[in-house]
């Protein structure tokens, strides 16, 4: 591997920091920009709000028996063409990362149009929206939202209400003209499982046929798993407690649940900020400067917090569900060139590496684990499917996989959103 160059190990806080002097200084945004997104994942639970089947099924088997999960997303979009052919690059890991000695980034496969079998599914049902931590819940909740009305444009104020969550959104297909990410379809090394052992810490080099060579060194690694207690109060409400986890800049707590009664679904949804929130965001990755902003909004609970009740109103409308936490955590960001200290000199950035960390765990309500969970890698690098273990999880959570959660929470939210439904049910990607 290439020696560091001693100007790219540089981290700056932001992308465009700014003037340094009274002086404005010219900046020129760099034309690559490579993000590595790593999480550690721990017990169950689903990243994003409305879980499919398949996200489901996955995480049965890999949370509860096995220890966190390391995941890692890299994505790298660029406005330059590549020299030739399809866009690919390869990434230099270090050696403690245990995946050998590249990862390779490819460019996603087209997507296929969609078929008869997809059809537009209409909204019904209700949302019942609760927020605060507490063992009561605050007046006036749950608010009460008709999922007909309001496809049908009528639209609660505050529906999405709250302070707005910043969300920095990785490189994509939609947004850069030139676009690799890994995992991807690569039959070589395109989607291993990271290992328990891996570490980030080290020099990484990527180089391709669209863009200048990227050599960094990284010393932050994975965030510390956090893994989230219930314990049941006389009143009715749910106390959960986690570790307190190493750089963590903030926390948010969330119950999903859903029943799906005769067709028409009931979801129920609760988080822990002190101001009403809906999908706003608060689980995705958050930089460290806006979770201190959302910390002052009482948005995110601080880093020290270690508890947080759900009301008890909360638990006795949902009966079951899922629980999910994220810990937030710090960021990495590396420019080069680095910016020159005259502020005469015009700033002309070539690339801009950003790499971002959080903690995720999670659990069905009234279970801190899944019986018989644990993650199994076959020589594929696919989990093992466990049936068992994933149908147990889908009861406990609500009626069994593509039973009343999957459905009210996919269905109802995904009809609310405009999405489509499939009648063939989503299959784990797992070997049995």
């Amino acid at each position: 591997m290439k020696r560091i160059h001693a100007a790219a190990a540089i981290s700056v806080v932001a992308l465009a920091a700014g003037p340094v002097t009274s002086q404005s200084q010219k900046v020129t945004p760099p034309k690559t920009v490579y993000w590595l997104s790593a999480s550690t994942q721990a017990g169950f639970g689903i990243p994003g709000a409305a879980p499919s089947s398949a996200d489901m099924m996955r995480m049965a088997m890999g949370g509860g028996g096995g220890g966190p999960l390391k995941m890692l997303l890299l994505d790298m979009g660029s406005k330059l063409p590549p020299a030739s052919g399809a866009a690919t690059a390869d990434h230099a890991i270090p050696p403690v990362m245990n995946m050998g000695a590249t990862l390779p980034l490819r460019a996603p496969r087209k997507s296929q149009p969609g078929t008869h079998d997809d059809e537009f599914e209409r909204p019904k049902g209700k949302l019942l929206l609760f927020w605060g931590c507490g063992e009561n819940a605050r007046p006036g909740q749950p608010v009460v939202i008709d999922f007909a009305k309001v496809a049908a444009g009528e639209v609660p104020a505050g529906l999405f209400g709250g302070e707005r969550v910043r969300i920095s959104r990785p490189p994509s297909p939609g947004t850069w003209p030139t676009f690799v990410d890994w995992p991807n379809a690569d039959k070589a090394n395109g989607s291993r499982q990271v290992p328990s052992n891996a570490s980030l810490v080290g020099a990484h080099s990527v180089t391709g046929n669209f863009a200048p060579p990227m050599q960094f060194s990284l010393q932050q690694d994975f965030m510390a798993g956090v893994t989230v207690r219930q314990a049941a109060l006389p009143s009715g409400a749910v106390t959960l407690s986690w570790n307190s986890v190493p750089g963590a800049t903030g926390h948010f707590a969330q119950l999903m649940s859903g029943k799906d009664e005769g067709g028409a679904p009931t979801v129920v949804f609760w988080s822990s900020s002190e101001v009403q929130t809906f999908l706003s965001g608060l689980s995705d990755f958050i930089s460290p400067s806006e979770a201190a902003r959302l910390v002052g909004k009482k948005q995110l609970m601080p880093p020290a917090q270690t508890s947080c009740a759900i009301p008890k109103e909360a638990i006795k409308a949902a009966n079951q569900g899922l629980i999910l936490l994220t810990s937030h955590g710090p960021e990495q960001n590396i420019i080069h060139p680095p910016r020159p200290k005259d502020p005469k000199v015009d700033w002309v950035q070539e690339w801009h590496v950003k790499a971002r960390f959080a903690s995720r765990s999670g659990a069905i309500l009234g279970m801190d684990e899944i019986p018989g969970a644990g993650a199994q890698a076959t020589a594929s690098g696919k989990p093992k499917c466990k049936p068992d273990a994933a149908t147990e999880a889908g009861k406990a959570a609500g009626g069994g996989i593509g039973g009343s959660l999957g459905r009210a929470m996919g269905g109802a939210l995904g009809g609310l959103m405009g999405g489509k439904k499939k009648k063939e049910a989503e299959q784990a990607d797992c070997e049995p």
